[in-house]
């Protein structure tokens, strides 16, 4: 077994991500079937389809250059890779945006919503998939790891998505899509760079340095607060799924909603209908779970006095019940 690095020198990377950056009329013509191919699966929710957009995809190209352009401070390979990667960004988008326009079926598929919220775990694997990507270009052996990067970043579906949500008119929807690519976007030229520097192939010129921070301070504060956001989303969904275990333990917690704006806090319970001095109460011991800035709203379906439901309640509490285990089983 031989455990020792095959890394290849700063100049021949440096040569082979600009070898990498070589765009001809037929590389973006692969962008446009893996787009459309991409648009097929999500609107027919074939799997296998996406898996093929996945594999031929050639994303990567424009944000490899970005990452190692920063890495190694050369601006000129950084801004090749900005201008390659959104001349793809508007290929994609403006592809997808049309195929679901023409598209008779307007319905979102699970394929669709399941690319529309970013998690920590996104957050994990977009580093993971970066950091493999700078590890592989610095071997000396060619191998698959940007198909491996692409996939399992996902990084052609949610942008496809957004073209969806446009197409559809769902302005929400088309924001939560494209934040999730542009954090796996971020996160891989992060990782990326990280990993230039460790390996000592970057190196900085004292008289390019403003020019530098100049270029990296808008990717650091978008990609930042995506980043924050997304993290402190979950950290605030896990908090409000412990308060209600813990504070209405008496009841059915039916469905669980957060929005950030307004900040609100929305429980579908099944019990006891709350008093307006029990809610106040609920609402002061938000404070204990960090969730001081959120108001609570509250809908109970409560049963009858023999302990039977009216049958138009319980047809929304099975409605709202079938929400729930269709958006967890990725099926809504």
């Amino acid at each position: 077994m031989n455990l020792k690095p095959d890394f290849i020198s700063k100049e021949q990377l440096i040569d082979n991500i600009d070898n990498d950056m070589n765009q001809t009329v037929l590389v973006y013509a692969i962008l446009v079937c893996a787009t459309l191919m991409a648009s097929v699966g999500l609107n027919y929710n074939s799997t296998t389809t996406i898996i093929g957009a996945m594999l031929i995809s050639p994303l990567m190209s424009g944000i490899g250059g970005i990452g190692f352009g920063l890495g190694f401070s050369r601006l000129a390979m950084a801004k090749r890779g900005t201008l390659i990667f959104l001349l793809q960004f508007a290929i994609i988008l403006g592809i997808s945006f049309l195929f679901f326009f023409l598209t008779p079926i307007k319905e979102p598929t699970p394929e669709i919503t399941s690319r529309t919220s970013a998690t920590i775990w996104d957050i994990l694997v977009a580093l993971l998939g970066g950091t493999a990507l700078a590890l592989s270009k610095t071997r000396a052996k060619d191998n698959n790891v940007v198909v491996g990067v692409s996939i399992g970043t996902s990084l052609i579906l949610p942008l496809c998505v957004t073209g969806y949500s446009l197409s559809n008119g769902n302005f929400s929807m088309a924001w939560d899509s494209v934040k999730l690519f542009l954090i796996n976007v971020f996160l891989i030229c992060l990782a990326v760079f990280i990993v230039v520097w460790l390996l000592n192939y970057g190196a900085f010129e004292k008289r390019n340095l403003g020019k530098f921070a100049l270029f990296v301070l808008p990717f650091l504060v978008i990609g930042g607060f995506f980043v924050y956001s997304t993290v402190d989303t979950t950290f605030n969904e896990y908090r409000a799924k412990k308060f209600s275990e813990t504070e209405l333990a008496d009841h059915f917690v039916l469905a669980q909603e957060i929005n950030t704006a307004p900040k609100e806090l929305h429980l579908d319970l099944v019990g006891t209908e709350l008093t307006d001095s029990e809610v106040a109460t609920l609402q002061d011991r938000l404070t204990d779970y960090q969730l001081e800035d959120y108001t609570l709203r509250i809908n109970t379906y409560s049963s009858r006095e023999d302990g039977s439901f009216d049958a138009s309640v319980l047809a929304e509490i099975m409605n709202k019940q079938n929400e729930g285990t269709s958006q967890f089983l990725g099926l809504d």
